[in-house]
């Protein structure tokens, strides 16, 4: 008999399911900042300068970060789903609240980005301008870019209430503390976007790119241990 047979089946369920979504979100969050990354070397951000010259100047290219980004949040309700199932009793409120957020997350932001790809492009291929400024990605006052910060706000506090199932060994320390920051920064985005400080949102952008894909590697790592 085998380790793995000696775990209940509805546990063993939730930890393979968790290494695997822990996997796919550690590659969609990678793929999402590799080709921000490009993408914003490709075709550098520039001011605002009203939707037609959006239109005359857009490349499709530059809205294909948000495919992985898509995927990205049905991903991690998975993942956190997992994580209150293995959980112990005395932390689920933590992994329950936290996936709450997570699915509040997952009803914003798959639909923000379904908006860019569809109606956006579309008009925007077709040159129906009128009233499209408000839905354009590249405008920091947009619907976009407030749907953008909430919904990444609700993810971060679903990574912050989730942090406290994790409290013993060196991975679960590391993990714990790297979901911490990666929620902190995006609840100090949604905090300053109303102020209009766009680059302050992209600075802690940059440290959540780095904290938050390490942290769900390290998951994957922690369920893969639990599988043995």
């Amino acid at each position: 008999m085998n380790a793995t047979s000696k775990i209940p089946i509805t546990r063993q369920t939730a930890i393979a399911l968790g290494f695997w979504s822990a996997i796919f979100a550690s590659v969609f969050t990678i793929l999402l900042v590799l080709i921000a990354i490009g993408t914003s070397l490709m075709f550098p951000i520039k001011a605002w300068n009203g939707i037609q010259t959006y239109a005359e100047n857009f490349n499709f290219l530059d809205m294909t970060s948000f495919i992985p980004a898509f995927f990205l949040a049905p991903t991690m309700v998975i993942l956190i789903a997992c994580i209150n199932a293995i959980a112990p009793a005395s932390k689920k409120i933590f992994s329950q609240i936290g996936l709450a957020f997570a699915i509040v997350y997952a009803a914003i932001i798959p639909t923000n980005y379904y908006l860019q790809l569809f109606v956006v492009r579309l008009n925007l291929q077709s040159g129906t301008l009128e009233g499209l400024s408000i839905l354009a990605q590249p405008n920091l006052h947009s619907i976009f870019f407030a749907l953008e910060t909430l919904g990444y706000g609700f993810l971060s506090l679903a990574t912050i209430f989730i942090s406290f199932v994790f409290t013993s060994g060196k991975l679960e320390i590391w993990m714990r503390s790297l979901f911490i920051v990666s929620g902190a920064v995006g609840i100090f985005g949604v905090l300053v976007a109303p102020f209009d400080q766009p680059y302050l949102i992209f600075a802690g952008l940059g440290l959540w790119s780095l904290a938050f894909p390490i942290s769900t590697i390290l998951l994957s790592i922690f369920f893969h241990r639990s599988l043995k």
